[in-house]
């Protein structure tokens, strides 16, 4: 019998075009800032991530400060919309809490700016964890308002003055990566992989 899954959904305005938006869309494992003290603390940390994320199909995976990888696979990408399925985890909390997959998209307003709204799904594998549900959803949520500030700090130079960034992406940061980039085999994890409109299906 299959259990009802969970949802969580964020999004946030964005001042610019709906297709400079898009060029920048990435998932959490590829973010420039520093994850906040929170997600360091509750989540594990991305480390080092394999694989491509250009068309319907392709899988990517990224391993991760516990010793734990998360596989991903591109259900559909195009018009300014990725959607994407959790194929295998062995990270924290799996087996328990199980990423399912999830949707990022870009919503073009009539003013000419847009926003970009981010869906997480997820299974709770036993009925108490049903009472974490709230301390769950705000972790998830965390994480997506980390996702779209990295956008702003890429988009909006207000917003770029005095953004922290991880470690990593000091060393390995390409702001110029090509989306042939995307086919990256062990890419640093902050790096900038975006799903830009040639990688449409």
């Amino acid at each position: 019998m299959s259990r009802k899954l969970h949802a969580v959904r964020t999004w946030a305005h964005l001042n610019c075009a709906p297709d400079a938006a898009w060029e920048k869309v990435c998932f959490y494992e590829h973010i420039e800032l520093q994850p906040t003290w929170l997600l360091r603390t509750v989540l594990p940390v991305p480390m080092r991530t394999t694989g491509a994320y250009r068309k319907a199909g392709d899988i990517s995976s990224c391993q991760y400060s516990d010793g734990g990888h998360l596989t991903k696979r591109i259900r559909l990408i195009g018009d300014r919309r990725v959607d994407f399925d959790v194929i295998a985890q062995t990270i924290r909390y799996a087996g328990r809490i199980d990423l399912k997959g999830g949707r990022i998209r870009i919503n073009e307003h009539i003013d000419g700016s847009c926003s970009v709204e981010m869906i997480t799904y997820y299974d709770l594998r036993a009925p108490w964890l049903r009472l974490l549900k709230p301390a769950i959803n705000y972790v998830v949520r965390a994480m997506h308002r980390i996702v779209m500030r990295d956008m702003r700090y890429k988009l909006e130079p207000q917003y770029s003055q005095a953004a922290p960034r991880s470690g990593a992406e000091v060393s390995a940061r390409s702001p110029s990566m090509p989306v042939a980039a995307l086919e990256s085999n062990g890419a640093p994890a902050a790096s900038i992989l975006p799903l830009s409109p040639s990688a449409t299906v």
